[in-house]
């Protein structure tokens, strides 16, 4: 492992969770001009539901793949298997039982997640259809995360984008051809999560890689470092949701169905945005990992600071973006101008917090990639359950609509600075341990 690997890690992994990220926008561009505002709501209000099914498919995802890459680091290949195959028997059981409940009770759902009037239909067909292919879409985050730690990061960008293509497509088959509707854009969002698993899997059967498919065991062992490691994943990747869900219930009550429908628009740029970021945590994790089974400490620590400094350039540049070309590139979405104004406000406030999550983010991986995850959980629970919804509710409360979109501002400067100061913390105590070794 050496410092010439970051842009090879990190630049697949940015791609690749783009991709991710585009499978969201594409349906929103193309609901949005086919079906109209009250599919951009729908969808929108089945989104934290939808992200919850994505946090537990990366917990079990970023915990498996953090140990095995450290016991890959290790030359502890035996044990990498192991942990890799009960990472794979761990997301099938998840997903399939998952698949099944929420087939099953979708109209409750949509109604728990603040569905009403014509949204609820609209909200319950699109997680029924879209539930069907709840295991590819767990097990390609899964597989995408195993080809990067086995050293094939451009095969998960391939395989990924292979699916987003075919999306793209299949959004334009059914929704425009077929007029399929709302059920066409979950459809097509799922036969992509197909085609990405179909290209990732022979990695594991045929590859040259050291993980491969072997019909092994659930160990206890392994099940609770793959859940303890992924833990504070999980938190970090529920923060959007609970965000989304925090703000759909504040917007809908000061601006109404309308509101809901703008920021469904601002949330599929969200996504767009946050999987960049997120790419480039997910790209250091393997190396910050292999780093630490190797025992190559300044290697683990400049891998870190570089993704600090990466991240933040590009939360900088994407917020200059949207603020210049915000109007146009919510035209894209839908023309209401009732839409476009109320979503253009709402970005132009909401990009500022862009700063603060990207550097957060990579703190979390930081942490959790190095096997410090009461660290890492203390800043994804600050950020997912604590801060965020604190400030996302007080604010408006006190100061009205106008204060609608700082409180997640607020939120993520505030967990940037409990985080730089828990990392001060750290570093004073290994400099005071290391002069104490040597006296």
């Amino acid at each position: 492992m050496n410092k010439n690997k970051f842009y090879q890690f990190v630049i697949p992994s940015v791609c690749a969770s783009m991709v991710t990220g585009l499978y969201f926008v594409v349906d929103g561009i193309f609901v949005g001009r086919g079906i109209g505002s009250s599919g951009l709501g729908a969808i929108n209000l089945a989104v934290p539901f939808i992200c919850i099914l994505t946090a537990v498919a990366m917990m079990i995802a970023m915990g498996g793949a953090t140990i095995t890459s450290i016991f890959i680091g290790q030359g502890n290949d035996k044990k990498a298997v192991h942990s890799f195959m009960n990472s794979i028997f761990l997301v099938l059981i998840f997903s399939a039982v998952m698949t099944i409940i929420s087939f099953l009770f979708s109209d409750s759902i949509a109604m728990i997640l603040g569905a009403k009037g014509n949204l609820l239909s609209l909200t319950s067909d699109y997680l029924r259809y879209y539930i069907l292919f709840g295991v590819f879409f767990c097990m390609a985050m899964v597989l995408a995360a195993f080809v990067r730690n086995d050293g094939s990061p451009r095969l998960g960008l391939v395989g990924m984008a292979a699916g987003a293509i075919s999306n793209v497509f299949l959004d334009w088959l059914f929704i425009f051809v077929f007029n399929m509707g709302i059920h066409g854009a979950a459809i097509a969002s799922g036969l992509g999560q197909v085609i990405s698993c179909m290209i990732m899997l022979p990695h594991f059967i045929v590859g040259k890689g050291r993980l491969k498919l072997k019909l092994l065991p659930l160990k206890k062992y392994y099940v609770l470092e793959i859940l303890r490691r992924g833990i504070p994943e999980l938190i970090t990747q529920m923060s959007q949701p609970i965000t989304i869900f925090c703000y759909n219930l504040i917007v809908i009550q000061y601006l109404g169905n309308m509101g809901v429908s703008a920021f469904s628009v601002v949330c599929y740029l969200l996504t767009l945005v946050f999987s960049i970021f997120i790419g480039v945590s997910d790209g250091i994790q393997p190396l910050i990992s292999r780093s630490v089974g190797e025992g190559k400490k300044e290697l683990e620590q400049y891998f870190f600071r570089k993704g600090i400094v990466i991240n933040f350039l590009l939360a900088l540049s994407l917020y200059a973006v949207l603020l210049l070309f915000g109007k146009p590139i919510i035209h894209i979405f839908n023309r209401e101008p009732a839409l476009v104004r109320l979503a253009s406000e709402s970005l132009s406030v909401y990009g500022i917090s862009f700063l603060f999550a990207a550097v957060n983010m990579i703190f979390t991986t930081y942490h959790l990639a190095s096997k410090r995850t009461s660290k890492a959980l203390v800043i994804a629970s600050l950020r997912s359950f604590v801060v965020n919804v604190a400030f996302i509710f007080l604010l408006p409360s006190v100061f009205g609509r106008q204060a609608l979109w700082t409180g997640i501002i607020a939120a993520e400067a505030a967990v940037t600075a409990i985080a730089v100061l828990m990392m001060k913390r750290k570093l004073k105590s290994q400099a005071y341990k290391a002069t104490a070794a040597e006296n």
